[in-house]
This record gives C-alpha cells, structure tokens and sequence, in this order.
C-alpha cells in the first residue's frame, strides 16, 4: 500500500516523466524524420518542422485522372526555410514534368519500345516497397523498389532507388543524394532517346514556366550567360556535353532558390546537358542494359537560397568528386 507521502509525490513524478518524454521527443524531432501517408502514396522528410522532401508514390488507376497523375514515382523538393515546394508535379507545362525524376523515353527491348518519360501506352512506374527508410539528427534517407512496367503490368526495368538528404553546410540548404540501380527484366534493354526527354531531370514549379524566368551557371571553361543554351542534338560532336555540373535558379513566391547538379564522370559519356528557361534541366546518356550487369547511377543536387557564384558551386562540385572514390 502507498503511503500518503507516496501518493502526494507520485503527480510530481508523473509530470516530471512527462516534461522529459515531450522533451526528447521534442530534441529527437529537431533532427531528420518521416512521415509517411500510406493512404495518399506521399512521404515527406522533415528536419524539425521544416518540410524537406516528399516522396511521392502513389499509384491508382480508379479513373483517368488519377492514373494520369500517378504514373510515374518521383521526388518533390521544398525550399530551405519555406513549406513551399518548389517542384512541379503533374499538369501545367508538359504535365510528364515531375520534381525529381528518371527516365527514357526510347527504352528498346524485345523488338518493341516503351516510353518510361511521358509514360504511354500504359508504361508506368510503380512504387512496390520501401526497402529502407531512415534518419537520425544528420541525414535522412529512404530506399524504395519501383518498377517500371509494360501496359500488363509486367516488369521491363526494376530500379532500386536511394535518396539521402542532409544539410549542405556552406549553403544552409539541402544536399540531396541520389542513386538509381537499374536492372533488366527483358534481357538486353537500350536506354535511347534524346537530352529533353531522358535522363535524371529536375523541373522547377509551374509558376517558373510562367515567367520563363530560370537561368544558369555553368563551370567557368563554359558559356558565362545566364540565358538558357536551348540546344537540340545535332552536331558532331553534339554541343554542350560533359560540363560536369551546371546550376538553375529561379524566382518563387519572392524568394530565389538555386539548384545546383552535379554529373557523375563514371556514368557512360557523353553526357548531354539540357537546359529551359521554364525549369527544367539535367543530363541524359544512351547506354544498354545487361540483363547480368546493373546499371548504377549517382548524382548530387544542391538546393539553396540565393544565387552562389561559379566558384563556390565548383568547389562543391569537387567534394562531390572526391565522395565518389570512398
């Protein structure tokens, strides 16, 4: 039995537990954590309150609309400092368009094609099962299994895709790591096409396409105007390759966010640079999959406010280098 001095004491105790519960969990949210809402298809990362990224995988064929708007899994990005997402989803400007994407829009096998960037014919990707997702106080990270199917439903691509985002330290903003895996399901696949449509491509929100107000930084071996080079891919050798890294900024709702992107030199070259001034921009090559050999693809993308100097972006861009030979 408790004693009266027990249980004049225990309400004290019960609010100390409390204050040091809601505290850690407090201290334990002011790092990276998940949210995921398997009900909408979304996932977002946050550090603290701050949105950071938003996974986005549903997949729901009920009417036309819906299938239009989740045939493909990609990543939406939010400004650093803002709720704002600054990624385009569907609709708007060429609504195949989305966030943080991949794709080709000529993937040959078995004497046919499909077309994984504007998604027809009922090629679609579809997210299967997150094989990992994680955070602690630094980074987070989630890795998902999507494939990427024919018309039936059946597998011509299963892709193993790591997303892993931690705080850019010169910059303040968001250093997003991605890897892709690739791995054939029909034997010999060509991943063909051409440098607007293929490739790993970011594309900023529907208001930027609006104003068609983006413009770029390049290394400094590399045209210095910020006007989008809008080349196509004729030419021998095609222009504007093998850059290495190039950047995208942009206005959005009074604030200008920068998106650096960094190419990596051990994917196949060339690489072909594409840039529009409505916001989108990256890289695409042309390659063939091996039904024993992967395909591995990683890449950085830095998100921040304001406008770096080419310097500072190149600077960057070499430690990202250096963290490729780890």
């Amino acid at each position: 039995m408790l004693s009266l001095r027990s249980l004049l004491t225990l309400p004290l105790l019960m609010t100390a537990f409390s204050t040091l519960f809601t505290s850690a969990t407090a201290e334990a949210n002011d790092g990276f954590h998940w949210k995921n809402d398997e009900q909408a298809g979304t996932a977002d990362l946050y550090i603290g309150d701050q949105p950071v990224i938003r996974y986005m995988y549903a997949y729901d064929t009920s009417t036309e609309t819906r299938a239009h708007e989740t045939y493909k899994v990609y990543h939406h990005v939010y400004g650093p400092g803002s709720k704002t997402i600054i990624t385009k989803g569907p609709h708007g400007k060429y609504t195949h368009h989305r966030g943080l994407y991949v794709g080709w829009n000529k993937t040959g096998f078995e004497g046919t094609s499909l077309d994984f960037w504007h998604c027809t014919k009922g090629a679609h990707l579809r997210h299967v099962k997150f094989v990992d997702m994680s955070a602690d106080a630094d980074h987070g990270s989630m890795t998902a299994e999507i494939h990427w199917n024919d018309a039936a439903g059946k597998p011509v691509i299963v892709e193993w895709r790591t997303v892993s985002v931690s705080k850019e330290a010169t910059t303040g903003g968001w250093q997003i790591d991605w890897s892709t895996k690739l791995e054939s399901r029909r034997g010999d696949i060509t991943l063909d096409g051409d440098r607007q449509h293929a490739g790993f491509q970011f594309r900023a929100d529907q208001p930027v396409a609006d104003s068609n107000g983006g413009t770029f930084l390049r290394p400094a071996a590399f045209p210095q105007g910020e006007a989008a080079i809008q080349v196509g891919d004729k030419g021998d050798p095609p222009a504007h390759i093998n850059l290495g890294w190039f950047s995208l900024s942009y206005e959005l709702d009074k604030q200008r966010y920068t998106v650096e992107y960094f190419d990596n030199p051990n994917l196949p070259k060339p690489s072909l640079f594409s840039e529009r001034p409505y916001g989108r921009f990256g890289t695409f090559f042309k390659t063939t999959l091996k039904p024993d050999t992967p395909l591995e693809m990683k890449y950085r993308v830095i998100v921040e406010k304001g406008k770096p100097s080419v310097a500072d972006v190149q600077s960057r861009y070499d430690a990202f280098l250096k963290s490729l030979t780890k």
